[in-house]
């Protein structure tokens, strides 16, 4: 149950237990629950874009279901986006990257990286919005998460100094890629089918290369890079779904 509490206000704004602490283990086994985290993202997201429908036009509907998903998730990857783009577009070395990635002062590389994350599930959010789309609403967040599984799993820690993210990466992540993968594999064939499939074949491809390239650039991945994979897999699969339904 701490698992799953840890996971939940770890992710969301949503806080059942304030105060809530846990020791590095007990975070790492919050990952078994991302997924179903997102599930639960994805379906109040879902239920806002139902109801707003009969107030709003898609238009208004979609961009507001973009914000939303920032709400609920306090713009914790979007942060993510805006360090790592910057550390990339630095053309620095890997530990002047990793303190660049660190500092909190977004450069113009890693605003205009957010705003075109936002503006692509902005636009395909209308899209969903306009088909009611509803299911790809849920499964949007629950695949995005569970891309910090399987990233997080394949990788190892960059920062010799640690860290918050390295709760969530190596064989400590490994460990409960079963559960989470459960959820994640049982939501794309309800939801979406062999689609949904598709897209976690896509998506543990796409960690694979993500995870090859970090450590050749930064030596590792840290927490910013989980968090701008969340919100790359969620723009990505966005615009998937959006095209599937048109």
């Amino acid at each position: 149950m701490k698992s799953f509490l840890l996971s939940l206000q770890f992710l969301t704004i949503i806080t059942i237990v304030p105060g809530l602490s846990a020791t590095r283990r007990e975070l790492s086994a919050s990952l078994a629950f991302f997924p179903l985290t997102g599930l639960i993202i994805g379906a109040i997201v879902a239920g806002f874009d139902w109801a707003a429908r009969g107030l709003w036009s898609v238009q208004i509907c979609g961009v507001l279901d973009v914000a939303l998903l920032a709400l609920l998730t306090r713009g914790l990857h979007l942060d993510g986006v805006a360090d790592t783009f910057d550390a990339i577009g630095s053309g620095a070395g890997s530990e002047r990257a990793l303190e660049i990635m660190r500092d909190s002062n977004s450069g113009a590389l890693g605003i205009l990286a957010m705003v075109v994350v936002l503006l692509i599930k902005a636009v395909s959010a209308i899209e969903l919005s306009t088909q009611a789309a509803w299911q790809w609403f849920i499964l949007v967040p629950c695949l995005s998460r569970f891309g910090i599984n399987v990233l997080g799993s394949l990788s190892r820690y960059a920062r010799s100094s640690g860290g918050l993210g390295q709760a969530f990466t190596g064989r400590a992540s490994l460990t409960y890629m079963p559960v989470a993968a459960a959820t994640a594999l049982s939501a794309a064939w309800i939801l979406g089918k062999i689609y949904g499939i598709a897209m976690v074949a896509v998506l543990v491809i796409w960690c694979i290369l993500a995870g090859i390239w970090c450590k050749r650039r930064f030596g590792g991945i840290t927490g910013d890079i989980l968090g701008a994979q969340v919100e790359l897999t969620e723009a990505a699969i966005f615009l998937a779904a959006a095209a599937i339904i048109h």
